[in-house]
C-alpha cells in the first residue's frame, strides 16, 4: 500500500504494543509515524487536542 498513512500512537498503548507501531510504520512506504506521550489505546480521545494538532500538521505537510 502506497497510500500516505499518518500513524499516531500511544506511547502507553497496552492494547496494540507501541512495537507494532514501528512494524507498520516499516511495511507502509509512504507513512510517518508520531508517538503521543502518556497516552493508552485511543489518541484521538485521551489527547484529542494533540492528536487533531499533529494531524492538521500532517496534513499541512503533504498538502493533502
Amino acid at each position: 500500500m502506497h497510500t500516505p498513512t499518518c500513524i499516531v500512537w500511544g506511547k502507553n498503548d497496552a492494547v496494540t504494543p507501541p512495537e507494532v507501531a514501528d512494524e507498520f510504520n516499516k511495511l507502509l512506504p509512504n507513512s510517518d509515524l508520531f508517538w503521543i506521550d502518556k497516552c493508552g489505546h485511543a489518541a484521538m480521545m485521551e489527547h484529542p487536542q494533540e492528536f487533531n494538532r499533529i494531524l492538521h500538521e500532517w496534513f499541512k505537510s503533504r498538502s493533502l
